[in-house]
């Protein structure tokens, strides 16, 4: 296993880090244990839970409890993530409870859980709010290090990263989702921790792949693919996976010594070559870049966020991931953003900002024919009429 500096942290983690998400609900709590156990037996030293992933605290804490008799408190880095608030008496009760559960006196790493934007977590951000009771106990000792986990829009995120009030960040920044970029550029220019989360589920359900992806990325596994992919920019520290049991660790640790260089680095670059062809000859002139300068939309349509589903779905038959993820927009959550593409009223405001010269309300009604109802042929519409589907560039 390799290790990068997380930022400023001066944390040496492993290029991997156990997300402990899956640990919850009814699943086998010895399961559970086993598995975080034989993480840290196989090198990975960041283990990443929340307040808010039911009993996963306490089950990392029983882990803990085991594998700290043998390996020395300072060789691992445990994280916790707990939403912002600005009522502190609130936030110390879930602090203090986070910590009895994991049964340690210090925490490596506190975040704030899902922030979206600075107006979100202003509150929480003054002295009076919780961000006042964090420095307190990091000048105890008690957290070593504070970041923030998010979902949001670029905009928002690149807003929380400028406040420099953080030592890393979460996010959700992959091959097929590139959006993010400029935040992570910006995230090593201050010189914080950069943390990828959920590549492999979140990432397109990697895992699992289809045939089509699977082809394109011989002879690696997509997820693999995708690892190497983020552990080539040498701006991203870690990444998470989150294995359900203990059998599935070294599957997803194929690429744990990979560097970018070396005969591994001819493989990925065959790889590479080969994906991105797809990607072209399935989308032609019509490939949305995710570059986000069409944002913000008046409805509040993730425009970049949407195409880039329907452009995996088109170009690997990511059809189950892309529908399961549509399905969700719109339903007020925190963690997928925005409003269907059949909201989109063509106000003319996205356009003119779009460098490739897309035909923006027309691809998001095909992105909602598309993974709304499933229909991937016919004629598409816009608000004044119908335009056939190969009508996608203004």
């Amino acid at each position: 296993m390799k290790y990068r500096r997380f930022g400023r942290t001066e944390m040496m983690l492993s290029q991997f880090s156990l997300g402990c998400m899956q640990f919850t609900g009814d699943s086998p709590e010895e399961n559970a244990i086993a598995t975080i156990e034989r993480a840290v037996e196989l090198g990975v030293n960041h283990i990443e839970t929340a307040r808010g992933y039911g009993n996963s605290e306490e089950r990392v804490g029983k882990a803990l409890k085991r594998i700290l008799k043998t390996v020395p408190r300072e060789k691992l880095y445990i994280t916790t993530k707990i939403g912002p608030s600005s009522d502190v008496d609130n936030f110390k009760k879930h602090f203090e409870r986070s910590m009895q559960h994991l049964g340690i006196d210090y925490l490596d790493n506190l975040d704030f859980h899902g922030p979206g934007s600075y107006e979100t977590l202003k509150p929480a951000l003054s002295d009076k709010g919780c961000l006042g009771y964090v420095r307190q106990l990091m000048s105890e000792g008690v957290v070593k290090n504070l970041g923030f986990s998010t979902h949001g829009y670029p905009k928002g995120v690149m807003e929380l990263v400028n406040t420099n009030e953080f030592d890393s960040i979460n996010l959700h920044y992959y091959y097929f989702y590139q959006g993010l970029q400029d935040v992570v550029d910006r995230a090593a220019e201050l010189d914080m921790g950069v943390f990828i989360i959920s590549p492999n589920n979140q990432g397109g359900k990697l895992q699992m792949p289809t045939d089509a992806l699977s082809q394109a990325c011989q002879p690696l596994a997509p997820m693999t693919f995708n690892q190497m992919w983020l552990l080539n920019n040498p701006k991203v520290h870690t990444l998470s996976f989150g294995p359900a049991n203990p059998d599935q660790i070294e599957a997803n640790l194929i690429a744990q010594d990979y560097d970018g260089t070396g005969a591994e680095r001819a493989v990925f670059d065959s790889a590479l070559q080969r994906v991105t062809e797809r990607y072209h000859q399935s989308l032609g002139d019509a490939f949305c870049t995710t570059c986000n300068l069409c944002l913000p939309c008046p409805e509040n349509i993730n425009i970049p966020g949407l195409l880039n589903w329907r452009q995996m779905n088109k170009a690997f038959d990511m059809y189950d991931f892309t529908k399961a993820r549509y399905e969700k927009v719109g339903s007020g959550g925190a963690w997928i953003l925005g409003r269907k593409g059949n909201e989109c009223t063509a106000c003319g405001e996205c356009e003119p900002r779009c460098p490739e010269n897309l035909n923006i309300p027309n691809l998001l009604k095909l992105t909602h024919q598309e993974l709304e109802t499933g229909i991937t042929s016919g004629p598409s519409w816009d608000h004044e009429g119908d335009l056939q589907k190969e009508d996608l560039r203004s």
